[in-house]
């Protein structure tokens, strides 16, 4: 199992709710709307994929934020489109994305 798996499966799962094996959002809450799970590793950033982020708002899903050192945050798929409301989308992978700093969803203390 690959690191970001066990860290979505771990987020879902303390939320109580599903993990899914599928192409798109990660799960669904105990409310069975989408769930997304977006961790950062190295950098201080977080990847938003169009698509995913669509269904996402179409159907009232959240992320799941993770940072670098384990903390987690819960934040609906509206408020994200808020934050990423401006400029165009990235095409420079296989599909479209968005960034949102890691300090605009876990800022200094």
């Amino acid at each position: 199992m690959i690191w970001h798996t066990l860290i979505e499966k771990r987020e879902i799962a303390k939320r109580f709710g599903k993990p899914l094996k599928q192409y798109g959002f990660d799960g669904l809450d105990m409310f069975g709307r989408p769930l997304e799970v977006r961790a950062i590793k190295k950098n201080n950033r977080f990847r938003i994929g169009k698509d995913v982020h669509k269904i996402l708002l179409d159907h009232q899903g959240n992320y799941i934020f993770v940072d670098e050192y384990g903390n987690s945050k819960i934040v609906p798929a509206y408020i994200v489109e808020k934050i990423i409301n401006k400029g165009k989308w990235f095409k420079d992978r296989r599909y479209p994305h968005k960034f949102v700093q890691r300090d605009i969803i876990f800022p200094h203390k």
